[in-house]
């Protein structure tokens, strides 16, 4: 039986170091052969990605350089999956401040850029959690962020920058005397996750406030911890993302209507297209 492994890999690059990986990636994809996309929707015509815009910084090509590995191919392990992530306000936080000098790191851990259509089709580790702008999160199994972008439409329209995957996902219920599911723990790679990537300030906060010895009174830290909640919940009103808008004239009739993104949209059109084909088929018949 096949065993998936996942790893997490940081790589520390100066700027010769950054540049050279960058140089030896793009060299090694033009020998191995260039990847292509189409230029149409309709798939009838394709062109080849050039190495700077398949490469285009180091996270790409540290990703094409470990993929490239023949000890890896010659020990029979298959890399099915490489990705990249930026380190969480955590991890910045846990960094030496006497470190100086340019950096580039990258996290392969299951996560990826949301800077291509294909991204969003990748699977990552199975479970995301979406912080939403008002300050609160959802978990939700999918195997990509389009598929979690769509299951989580039933709640509200995210955005793909709103969702983070889990390398770890571990959350206790327990049953109260009214018959009610209550939230008992989270574990602790989990909880500590979602502090530092869902409420980072407040989570700054609340560590500072117990490491000291007294000094406010009780009502004045509840008004204190009271201010940073408010302050955590508004903190990415400011700064959305834009909503991305749907492919087509359909979908964007659509994503108005159901006040969703136009991700979401494009998928419930391209479901209900298929759909059409398909019976289309069963009937023998050509689509219109």
């Amino acid at each position: 039986m096949a065993k998936t492994i996942k790893l997490e890999v940081e790589v520390t690059l100066d700027e010769t170091a950054e540049q050279a990986a960058i140089r030896v990636a793009r060299e090694h994809y033009c020998l191995v052969g260039k990847a292509t996309k189409p230029l149409d929707d309709n798939g009838e015509h394709w062109r080849e990605i050039p190495a700077e815009e398949f490469i285009p910084d180091a996270a790409a090509a540290i990703m094409e350089l470990i993929g490239a590995n023949d000890l890896l191919e010659e020990a029979g392990v298959e890399v099915t999956a490489v990705s990249t992530s930026e380190p969480s306000p955590g991890e910045l936080r846990r960094k030496d401040a006497s470190e100086t000098g340019p950096r580039e790191t990258a996290h392969l851990r299951g996560q990826v850029r949301c800077g291509s259509e294909a991204d969003l089709d990748e699977f990552e580790t199975g479970v995301y959690v979406c912080r939403w702008p008002n300050g609160d999160f959802s978990f939700v199994t999918a195997n990509t962020r389009r598929e979690a972008l769509v299951a989580l439409d039933e709640w509200g329209g995210a955005h793909p920058t709103q969702l983070l995957p889990l390398a770890s996902c571990m959350v206790d219920f327990r049953l109260n005397d009214q018959g009610e599911i209550e939230l008992g723990q989270f574990g602790e790679e989990t909880e500590r996750f979602v502090w530092e990537t869902c409420c980072p300030e407040l989570h700054t906060f609340l560590s500072s406030v117990l490491r000291e010895d007294g000094g406010e009174s009780p009502a004045e830290v509840r008004e204190s911890i009271r201010r940073a909640v408010q302050h955590e919940r508004a903190r990415l009103w400011g700064n959305q993302p834009e909503c991305p808008q749907a492919k087509t004239e359909v979908g964007r009739t659509l994503q108005k209507r159901l006040r969703t993104v136009g991700l979401v949209a494009d998928y419930y059109v391209e479901e209900m297209a298929n759909r059409i084909l398909e019976s289309t088929d069963d009937k023998g018949g050509k689509p219109n």
